[in-house]
């Protein structure tokens, strides 16, 4: 997830090491000290504000455009319940300055049911278990083109 100071706009992003303070990669905002201040104007970081991502849907099936090939989810449906998420083309950057963050499982209650977090050099294939869930969504979260995602209804995507 991304953060904003409310002082000065610093922006912290969960997905990406901030060499300034030595947080590591996936360091959450809530597993930090209280008493740790904005590397720009030196606020504590409880007064960092959640920013709330946009969530891209295909706009058409039939006129996929380079962006959205990139970044919207494949899902590969597999034996005893399991599922292969991928993107829709394998090309996708996973380069320090570019990469898949995160994949992450919903139910249709758009609640989290799982997600996985990526590092720029690793595979863009997870596995999830869907057991009982008829309806579910798939998000892919890139670390500089948004999230993207897709729904999944009796096993037909929408």
């Amino acid at each position: 997830m991304k953060y904003i100071c409310i002082n000065c706009n610093y922006l912290y992003d969960e997905s990406i090491w901030d060499e300034s303070e030595w947080i590591l990669i996936w360091t959450t905002i809530d597993s930090m000290s209280n008493n740790l201040s904005c590397p720009s104007c030196w606020w504590y970081i409880e007064n960092f504000q959640q920013i709330k991502e946009e969530i891209l849907y295909l706009d058409n099936k039939n006129a996929i455009s380079n962006l959205e090939s990139l970044h919207i989810p494949k899902i590969a449906f597999l034996w005893n319940n399991k599922i292969m998420v991928s993107v829709w083309n394998i090309k996708h950057p996973m380069e320090q300055e570019h990469f898949i963050s995160s994949i992450m499982l919903f139910d249709e209650y758009s609640d989290l049911i799982e997600e996985r977090f990526l590092t720029y050099n690793e595979k863009l294939k997870v596995n999830f278990n869907i057991e009982d869930i008829d309806e579910f969504e798939i998000r892919i979260r890139c670390n500089l083109h948004w999230l993207w995602s897709t729904w999944i209804i009796n096993n037909n995507y929408l």
